[in-house]
């Protein structure tokens, strides 16, 4: 049954384009469960470059025009084809492009910290898979492009420096290039009393996590107490975070919740990033990054498809909903129907 789920994810890994969110939920280790996170917050990818960012006057309008082609190159890869909804304006220390299309809306901003930004605002989970799935296998090719005309255009070489102090049948090493990047993916979910006598629980989102993730928390002593003994206004927010090494994809992987006071601590905020970086294997001999291999096609299905639909959503999201309930099976676990007080509903919000 393992080698069997293991092989069609592989499957569905080559060919992301062509997933519709059905063959995405289908496809997940729980689909009912996956079903229940009916909305995403903010996405974004972060490349950093070693450019250490400014250009003359006299190169920005070049610069912004070359990148602008070749975003409007992916968006007709990507069958978005609204060419008019993208827009350019100038940072203090950058470009940012935007499309502003009504469901595919992005930016994509190159700052003076040598940064390449791509942001798209929470929506739909439906919406955000579509936009994924048309939009991010161009990414591969857009970062190469931005990174080949920083290094063309702002390093400083003019082409004819180049061809006179190399041979012309060895192109120049490229001087910039990526040293690490990041796929960070957020969630929100809204925790509900679950009394059937309508009775209002204190601290619903900590005690969620207290009855997953959390211990023990100071108290106003500063001692560890458990945090369902205490009252609300002692906190402010909880926040629990973890970071794992992938050793196989040489990539870390980033899992955090927190559980804010605001909105009477019904919210928890999710955060998971999939990170491309310096890596360092169990020997401590740090391997420096390697951007074709990370900067793949494969990476960015990967880092989807595999990282946050089965490792961020289908574990550890719903491990910390549902507890053990979560962990008795991998395929089509329910929440429990509320029937005391300790147990819980939730909803992903459309905004938050």
């Amino acid at each position: 049954m393992t080698d069997q789920r293991d092989r069609k994810t592989t499957v569905q890994l080559d060919r992301l384009d062509e997933q519709t969110y059905e063959i995405y939920a289908d496809g997940a280790l729980d689909t009912e469960f996956l079903y229940q996170v009916t909305h995403v917050g903010d996405f974004n990818y972060i490349a950093q470059t070693n450019f250490l960012g400014g250009w003359q006057e006299d190169k920005e309008r070049r610069v912004t025009l070359m990148l602008q082609r070749t975003l409007q190159d992916a968006l007709e890869a990507s069958g978005f084809h609204n060419l008019a909804s993208l827009e350019t304006r100038r940072l203090n220390d950058g470009i940012e492009f935007r499309y502003l299309d009504p469901d595919y809306q992005f930016s994509y901003a190159i700052d003076g910290r040598g940064r390449i930004v791509l942001n798209r605002p929470h929506s739909s989970a439906i919406a955000f898979h579509e936009w994924y799935r048309r939009f991010m296998p161009s990414l591969t090719h857009v970062v190469f492009k931005t990174v080949e005309t920083f290094d063309e255009e702002l390093t400083g070489f003019s082409r004819e420096e180049t061809e006179r102090q190399s041979n012309r049948l060895t192109p120049r090493e490229p001087v910039i290039q990526v040293e690490r990047a990041s796929y960070g993916f957020n969630v929100a979910v809204e925790v509900s009393d679950g009394g059937l006598d309508g009775s209002a629980t204190p601290l619903p989102n900590i005690q969620v996590l207290n009855k997953t993730l959390l211990g023990r928390v100071p108290s106003s002593s500063g001692a560890l107490g458990e945090p369902d003994t205490m009252g609300p206004e002692e906190f402010g927010r909880i926040d629990y975070s973890v970071i794992r090494w992938n050793h196989k994809k040489k990539a870390s992987e980033h899992y955090s919740v927190s559980a804010p006071s605001n909105n009477r601590w019904r919210l928890l905020l999710f955060k998971f990033g999939y990170v491309g970086e310096t890596y360092i294997p169990s020997d401590g001999e740090r391997e420096k990054f390697n951007q074709d291999n990370f900067l793949t096609g494969e990476t960015t299905a990967e880092a989807y498809l595999n990282f946050f639909r089965q490792k961020c959503i289908c574990g550890f999201i719903r491990d910390v909903l549902l507890g053990e309930a979560g962990r008795q099976g991998l395929v089509h676990v329910r929440p429990p129907r509320p029937r005391t007080d300790t147990d819980y509903r939730f909803q992903t919000p459309a905004s938050w």
